[in-house]
Parts: structure tokens; sequence; C-alpha cells
């Protein structure tokens, strides 16, 4: 008879063999997959990594700083501009011999022996960082240092950036000699107090050219390459000469020099240059709003390996007349301006295609002050009541002659205090057109028209429109109580002008290589997104501003123009964004600090307008252009009135009743493509040309008053 108990132990032993075979396939089967996925993920982020390092034959003829030339919407050249107009190539030759030394001593002593990475190197700054747990050495050699500040000085230290930069280090090497990667790299490198490259080092540290040298200058030079602007600085010198030290010893165990020499370098005096502070030299010196803008944009778009070192051409929709127009008009105006407004803006664009042509950001010395104010947001005040009438027309609650109340009103809030709006001049009209109360810039009507159609559906309708910027979805943005720039504005004021088709503002046109290859091309986006009658109406209205109300300032004579004044709360910030047939044009006024300005009698009617006007008459009298039409509508509608809105905005039950001809037509239905909002939110209510000094709603209403 078998044995059964021997037979079921062999049995148990296979089946927990068999188990563990299991676990252990299963776990390198894990792994395996682990190992893959990671080499893979690493493997895309190199080749995202290596995506952005143009062709190596560039470095033959190798600049340090290729110009961008920029070029305005007649092509014409306007300027080239160069990050630093004072940086100079030094051959290899008149660089000393105890400079190269010391650099080689210091960042990479087998620089001639391996072939652009040294492993053992890189071991010891592993067992180094493992020590420390962090990372406190990096192994890399000259070659791959020179590899990151071309083509990766906007990164850290990641595994898959690492790689990419060995790969990128071990072609250079194949494609260059030793001299030559020596000689890019010394010309390229920063050595702290704004000094790029060997030759800017030796005349901020010494005051000297570099052939000029001696062993211990050098040494102290070359020590600053680990930690330019730590090393570089006057309060961190005993560092920095500590450092020296630690090269000098360093070329002497390499045999570069003797440890007499050494030792006589350790105490020569350093005779330090006065001032270590770089002289201030302007990249380009016209039309320094409009090229900054640019330049943002392309660094933005670019890397710098292709923009500063292989060199790009920019062409844009700058014009230069109303540029030199923009920056004339504003230094002068800003001389006879009223106390309390030391600051003005303007942009331009064109109705016809949305280029950008004039960009001036502020009044005085761009260099001194370097703040765009035309690109960046303030209070509106009433620039922004179009928007809300233009919903009103579009969703059929209102007409251009529908009578609304200019009556007292209160709007009761769940999460604030009551809100009683107030118009400018104090007074209440009773019922009044629209068209009257959009022209005299009447904000109790503009609340009771915001009323009507909820708050949500004016901003819906500010962005169909063009608008970016972030509104408050708050009643009191009816009023303009939120911030946008003067370039957020224009552009979507150019929809109105154009009749409901918006285009997104452009500066750029297109880019090229230095050797014309084009690399980017910038079309417009033009598209319909609102029915040219709703907006022909609003425009007509926009023109009674100019003519007969509170932007009367602006008026061009047989030229016609349509727009809008704007007063933030006690006078912040001072508007006039208006347009001919041909141009759209945003001015702003106000301070650096946003304080209040105390005299009641300015606002942007009395101010803006005027600097509006003044632009225009100068821009006008040197282009050839006829003064052209606006789009009309014949069908505005029969004067109706509306039912009187009950005070209480809490009610649902009210409903504001409009009768006039286009009623029942659908908005036709578009797709709309947005740009990147810039994150501000608003400050103060809007004070006069429609603004009120109101309190500012907590949280949101919403009012849906009929549609």
């Amino acid at each position: 008879m078998p044995n059964l108990r021997k037979t079921n132990v062999l049995v148990s032993t296979r089946d927990g063999i068999s188990y563990i075979f299991q676990i252990v396939s299963l776990a390198v089967g894990f792994a395996i997959l682990i190992i893959t996925v990671t080499a893979a993920v690493i493997a895309i982020l190199v080749c995202n990594d290596l995506r952005h390092v143009p062709d190596l034959a560039f470095l033959k003829d190798y600049h340090p700083n290729r110009t961008i030339q920029i070029f305005d919407h007649k092509d014409k050249l306007v300027c080239a501009v160069e990050q630093d107009v004072s940086r100079v190539v030094v051959p290899l030759k008149k660089i000393p011999l105890y400079m190269q030394q010391a650099v080689l001593a210091a960042e990479d002593r087998h620089f001639y022996e391996h072939s652009g990475i040294n492993f053992k190197s890189l071991v010891r700054a592993a067992y180094a960082n493992m020590q420390a747990r962090q990372v406190v050495e990096g192994g890399s050699t000259i070659t791959q240092q020179l590899v990151k500040n071309l083509f990766f000085l906007d990164t850290g230290r990641s595994a898959d950036r690492k790689i990419a930069e060995a790969l990128v280090a071990t072609e250079l090497e194949k494609r260059y000699s030793k001299p030559e990667i020596l000689q890019i790299y010394l010309n390229e490198i920063y050595f702290g107090n704004g000094a790029n490259g060997i030759q800017q080092a030796a005349q901020r540290y010494f005051g000297k050219n570099v052939w000029e040298l001696n062993l211990s200058e050098s040494a102290f030079i070359a020590g600053l390459i680990r930690s330019p602007s730590t090393l570089g600085s006057p309060e961190h010198r005993d560092e920095a000469i500590l450092r020296q030290r630690q090269i000098l010893d360093g070329m002497a165990e390499c045999g570069f020099i003797t440890h007499a020499q050494g030792q006589h370098a350790k105490f020569y005096p350093l005779y330090f240059h006065s001032s270590l502070e770089p002289k201030p030299q302007h990249a380009f010196n016209v039309y320094p709003y409009y090229v900054s803008y640019v330049l943002d944009l392309i660094k933005l778009r670019y890397p710098e390996t292709v923009a500063r070192r292989q060199g790009i051409k920019v062409f844009t929709n700058l014009d230069q007349v109303a540029q030199q127009c923009g920056e004339k008009v504003l230094a002068q105006e800003i001389k006879h301006a009223p106390a309390g407004i030391t600051q003005e803006a303007l942009i331009a664009i064109s109705v016809k295609d949305g280029g950008v042509r004039a960009i001036v950001g502020g009044a005085g010395d761009y260099w001194t002050k370097q703040w765009n104010c035309a690109t960046n947001p303030h209070t509106v005040g009433s620039t922004f009541k179009p928007f809300v009438y233009l919903t009103a027309f579009l969703e059929h609650a209102l007409g251009p002659n529908s009578l609304i109340d200019d009556t007292p009103l209160t709007v009761h809030q769940v999460d604030s205090a009551d809100y009683s709006p107030k118009n400018y001049d104090g007074k209440f009209l009773g019922k009044i057109p629209v068209r009257k109360a959009l022209a005299q810039s009447r904000n109790v009507c503009a609340v009771r028209a915001a009323q009507m159609v909820g708050m949500s559906r004016v901003l819906s309708i500010a962005r169909e429109a063009g608008i970016t910027g972030d509104i408050a979805p708050n009643i009191s943005s009816a009023l303009g109580s939120s911030a946008l720039s003067p370039l957020d504005l224009a552009g979507a004021y150019g929809t109105f002008a154009r009749g409901g088709v918006v285009i997104t503002p452009r500066a750029l046109r297109r880019v090229e290589s230095m050797n014309g290859e084009l690399l980017e091309n910038f079309d417009s986006d033009a598209h319909r997104v609102f029915p040219e009658e709703e907006v022909s109406w609003l425009v007509s209205i926009l023109q009674e501003v100019v003519n007969s109300g509170t932007g009367m300032q602006a008026r061009l004579g047989d030229r016609p123009a349509a727009g809008k004044t704007g007063t933030a709360d006690k006078a912040t910030d001072l508007w006039f964004v208006g347009f001919t047939p041909d141009m759209v044009t945003a001015v702003w006024g106000g301070n650096d600090n946003n304080l209040p300005i105390a005299n009641k009698h300015v606002t942007g009617g009395t101010v803006m307008a005027r600097l509006w006007r003044q632009y225009n008459k100068m821009y006008y009298s040197r282009v050839s252009v006829p003064p052209g039409a606006f789009l009309s509508s014949q069908n505005e509608g029969a004067v109706t009135d509306i039912k009187d809105l009950p005070d209480d905005s809490n009610s649902t039950a009210a409903h504001a009743v409009v009768e006039h001809k286009t009623a029942g037509r659908r908005r036709p239905k578009v797709v709309h493509h947005f740009r990147a909002p810039r994150m501000f939110s608003g400050h103060k209510p809007s004070n006069p040309d429609g603004g009120v000094a109101v309190r500012r709603a907590v949280g949101v209403t919403e009012y849906s008053w009929g549609r």
C-alpha cells in the first residue's frame, strides 16, 4: 500500500513551489512593466527636451547674442534688439593660459580626456548627493555646462533633463574640437554682476581686458563660475577669496603651476574695480512699450535658443505713424493734465484686421518705469455699459427707443447691504429712451437693464465680444466695478465697430528665421458673433455719446466717431474708448498709486475724451484715410414703454415687457476662440460718466427679470 503521508508531502511541496514561482513571476513581470513604463516616460520627456535644441551647426559661427529684428505692418525694419550690446567674443588664443587652466581646475580637470561625459565624476556626485540627501554636486563636465547654458537654461536637474544634456554634449564633442568648445564656454558662461563671458568678467571685476589678467585674478574669476550670483557680490568677498585659494591648490595638483607659484598668487593683492554695477545699456531705443510687448510675446512662444542664439525676424502690426502720434500726444498732454493725473496710456487697433497699431503704456521714461498701463488692468467705469445694453438688445428686452425708468432704485442683496445706485448729477429724469440713458450715462438705467437680462448673460456677451479679463458677476459690474486693460476694451469695442464680427487683437503677423524660413504665421480669426442690426443700434447710440452726450470732447468734425466715457469711483481711473470706421483707440488716465483725484470736474469725458481727439486729429492729419461711415439700421423699433421694475430685485414674479419689431429673431450660433484670461478682479465701483459711488456686492447675485 503506497505511503499516503509521503505522497501528500510531495504534492504540498510542489504546490508550494508552484505558488512561490507564480508570485516571483508576477513580481518580476510587474517590475519589468514598471521599468518599461518609466523608461518610456523618460524617453518621451527626453525627446520633448531635445525638440527645442537646434542644429548644432549654428555654433560654427558662434555669437552669444543674435539680434531679433522687429518689422512694422509695412515690413519696414523698426529695430534690431540685442540683449547685451556690450558683450564681446574673445578668441581662445587671446585668453591667458592661466585663465584657461584655472577654469579647468575649477570645473573639469579631465576636460581633454573625456568625450563630453565624465562617468567617474557622475558617480562621485551621486554618492555625495546621497550622503547629503540633496543635490550638492552636479558632476557636469564643461561640455555639459555649455549645453545647459545654450539650450536648457530655464530648467532644473531632473533625470530626463540630465539625459538630454548628456546626449547633446556627446554630439557636441563629435562636431567640435576641445579648444572650440572651451572658447565658446568661456565666452558664454555667467560670472555674476551682469558679466556674461570672460571679457566682461575681467572688465567688471578688475577693469582690464582678459588678456591682461594675472594668475591670481584668473583664479578668482574662475572661482565665480560655481555660484556667480553669491560669490560675485562684495558681501561674499571672503568666500570668493577662499574659493580662489582652493582653485590655486587645484591648479598645482593638476601640474598647471608649481606649489610655490600657487602660494605666491594667494597673497598677491587683488585690486577690484571701483564699481561692480553694470552701466545700463538699452537693447532698443524706439517705441519701447510696443517693442517690449512684442518681445514678451516672443518669449512665451519661442525658446531662447531660437530667438537669441539663432536670431529671428518678427513682423508686427505696428503702424509707426500711429505709434509716433501716440507717444507725442501723451508726452504733450501729461504736462497739462489736472492735478492727480500722472500717468496716461493709449492703444490703437485696426478695425479691418484687429492689428495692434500702437501701444503707449505710460508717460515718462520707459526705462525708469517699465510698467505697461496699456496692457494691464484698471477699473473700467462706464465703458462697460455698452455690453449691458447690447445684451438687452440681443435678448429683445430693450430697443434703442424703449423707455426705461431713471427713478430711485434699491437692490436688496442676500449677502450684503442694500444697494442704491445714484446718477453722477444726483438727479433722476423719470422715463427716458434707452438711447438717452446710454448717451448720458445714467447709472440707474444701466442697473435696471442689467436686472432685465441677468448679469451672467451680460458677462457672456462681453466674453463673446472679446473681453478676456475677469469680471465679477455682481450687479455693480454693470457700472464698471471690475478692471480690464485698455487692450482688452479696445479689442471688444472693435467688435462693435465691425458690426458684430470679433477679431482677437494681434501685435504679431508672422515670424521668420534669419534666412527667411517661415516659422509661424498669425492669421486673423474673424468670425461673426452678433447680428449686424442690434450692433448697429449700439453704434448709433455711441455716436450720440460723442455728438451730444458725455463724450462731446471727442468730436472729430466731419469724421464719424463713436465711443464711451468712463470714470471709476473717486476718479481713480479715467477712460475714453472710441472708434472711427477704421481705428479703435482706448485711452486711460490715472496715477501709479491708484489715488483718487479730488477735482469733481475731472472725468473721462472732460479729460480723456479730449486726449482721444488730440491723438486722432494728429494721426488723420498725417495719413490719407477717407472718413468712411458706420453701418446703420432703419429698424430701431418704435418708442415703447416697459412696466415698472419693482424696487425689490429678489422678486421673481415681475418681468419687463418690451415690444419692438425684431422680437422673435434668434441670434446666430457661433464658436468663439478665447485668449488666456488675465487673472485680475476689479477694485472699486465706478463713478462719473456713468459711474457711481456704490457698495460693492459680496458674492454672486443673479437677477433674472424677463428676457
